[in-house]
């Protein structure tokens, strides 16, 4: 038999050897064979891929560079936000807001142990008043609304000054001491400031005392639980109206605007770069299996969720077509390759 019989005949057996196998493995992709297979094998590849440690399995540096890839330099296309937009929107109008209560989503126990969090003393709320009832600025917005209110009451409420023989000598005695002695008119304003930042500072020692007497925080709590009383009997909708369906929107979009520019900044990779560097430190020796253990995942779960999803898949790419093209592709590279058919001229 010449050679080019003889290669012409194993491509023939080759061609018979791919179609054999295409066909095989169509039918192992039918639910029928395929669950049992799946059933056989998971638990196989669970167990082996299991065994190896983390650091075995997955680099480090690859894991960090897709972790920044796709929060930091995966492009965010505009069908994105207007998606979550419409979602919210959906979710704001849900008929279910009519009929659910406050208190049915946000358990008693919950609220009871996160307002005790915030009225304990050293809190981060007791943190964040004493900042800023110590801040100059704030003591000085306090005295500005002092003296505002005081003088506004002096000039404007009072009945006497209303008169209009009183105003007019008023504005002439005003206008008087600017020409005559225009740095008093400035003096008098800064020692009405003064009197009140001294009031105010008065104030505010008297509300330190306040607020560091227990007294005080079991009033404050009880009270703020007798509102929750009262708000857990609301049904959701009853938020709407305080905020509108754009106010959402817009909230939406500013919170979208801001991830836009955080997710370039340098404090954002570090804090990727360090999470990630946390976990291969932690469970880098630890093997794949443990760490699922550790974060909840068990074989049950993920032999489910494959049994679950593959079947339909399958059954999809059966149905359009896809599969035996997908497969016949792979396995003629293997069938037509010179040296499998080399093979079979040996035979």
């Amino acid at each position: 038999m010449s050679d080019q019989s003889k290669r012409d005949q194993s491509q023939q057996q080759a061609q018979a050897l791919l179609d054999a196998q295409v066909q095989f493995w169509l039918q192992e992709l039918n639910p029928n064979k395929l669950l049992p297979l799946l059933e056989q094998e998971l638990p196989y590849l669970y167990e082996k891929l299991g065994s190896l440690t983390l650091r075995e399995a997955v680099a480090e540096d690859k894991v960090r560079a897709t972790a920044q890839r796709y929060a930091v330099e995966m492009e965010i296309e505009g069908g994105i936000p207007e998606l979550f937009g419409e979602i919210a929107n959906i979710v704001y109008e849900h008929p279910n807001n009519d009929l659910t209560l406050v208190g049915d989503i946000l358990s008693e126990r919950i609220i009871n142990d996160f307002l005790e969090k915030i009225f304990e003393q050293g809190s981060l709320l007791d943190q964040a008043v004493n900042n800023i009832r110590a801040s100059a600025p704030f003591r000085e917005f306090l005295s500005d609304v002092v003296f505002t209110v005081a003088k506004g009451y002096a000039l404007e409420e009072n009945q006497l000054v209303k008169l209009a023989p009183v105003a007019n000598g008023l504005q002439r005695l005003r206008s008087w001491l600017n020409d005559q002695a225009p740095g008093l008119a400035e003096n008098i304003h800064t020692m009405g400031k003064q009197l009140s930042r001294a009031s105010v500072d008065q104030s505010i020692r008297l509300v330190d005392d306040i607020l560091e007497n227990d007294l005080y925080r079991d009033t404050a709590l009880n009270s703020v639980l007798d509102l929750w009383d009262d708000i857990k009997t609301w049904p959701v909708s009853s938020f709407q109206r305080y905020f509108s369906e754009t106010d959402l929107q817009e909230l939406m979009v500013l919170g979208y605007e801001f991830w836009l520019e955080f997710r370039h900044t340098d404090y954002l990779r570090s804090y990727i770069d360090a999470g990630v560097k946390f976990f291969f430190d932690k469970y880098g020796e630890e093997s794949v299996h443990s760490v699922l253990q550790d974060l909840g995942v068990t074989e049950e779960m993920v032999v489910s969720e494959v049994k679950n999803y593959a079947p339909d898949l399958a059954q999809l790419l059966l149905k359009h077509d896809i599969a035996e093209p997908l497969v016949r592709r792979h396995l003629e590279r293997f069938y037509f390759a010179e040296e499998t058919l080399a093979i079979l001229a040996a035979q």
